[in-house]
């Protein structure tokens, strides 16, 4: 057995198992799905993952051959949208997804990670105390906020620069206008054809 199919493995179920412990509420949502079993294989490392639920958190294999409930074949950018059910028959007829067994219990496992509900200030007090714990929380949200104020002055700059300066992309207004106009020329298309198909007297 290699080294890299066991230190990661047991790297990810720790921190599984320390997530699930800090949400109360995901003891329930494990207890549902109990013994379940889903086994990822990604194009870009060619070697299956089996997770296996169990009641207190999840389990991790690189070498688990036991039948599952679920095998998802797949590629590693495809995977957050699973979460959302309308994009999988999408995926499957682009050839980007294949799915034997349960296609449901890939999102059920999904959820149990998306939805932990983790009261991070209050972890953080536990393990540093209040001040240091308020000090990070407060360190982080301002970077956040910055973040979020430059990716939008980011976004706001490179519409300017498509639109206004380079003439690449239409401003509103014009695409708005040249979306009425393809309406009407189809209009007086579909007209022209009425048109012609009338019986000749």
């Amino acid at each position: 057995m290699m080294l890299w199919t066991v230190l990661p493995s047991q790297l990810l179920e720790f921190a599984a198992q320390q997530l699930f412990a800090m949400d109360p509420a995901s003891a329930e949502r494990l207890q549902k799905l109990t013994g379940k079993r889903v086994r990822v294989t990604l194009r870009e490392l060619g070697k299956p993952l089996t997770v296996t639920v169990t009641d207190t958190s999840l389990q991790f294999s690189w070498v688990d051959d036991d039948a599952v409930d679920c095998h998802i074949s797949t590629e590693l950018a495809v995977l957050p949208e699973l979460r959302d059910s309308a994009n999988i028959t999408r995926l499957i007829k682009a050839d980007k997804l294949d799915i034997e067994g349960d296609p449901l219990l890939a999102q059920q496992l999904s959820k149990l990670v998306t939805a932990l509900d983790i009261d991070w200030p209050e972890q953080l007090s536990q393990r540093i105390g209040d001040v240091p714990a308020q000090l990070l929380v407060t360190a982080f949200q301002r970077s956040r906020k910055r973040f979020g104020s430059w990716q939008q002055d980011n976004q706001q700059w490179l519409r300017d620069a498509l639109v206004e300066e380079k003439k690449i992309l239409p401003a509103r207004p014009q695409f708005t206008q040249f979306q009425q106009d393809i309406q009407a020329l189809r209009a007086r298309i579909d007209k022209l054809e009425r048109q012609l198909r009338k019986p000749r007297d």
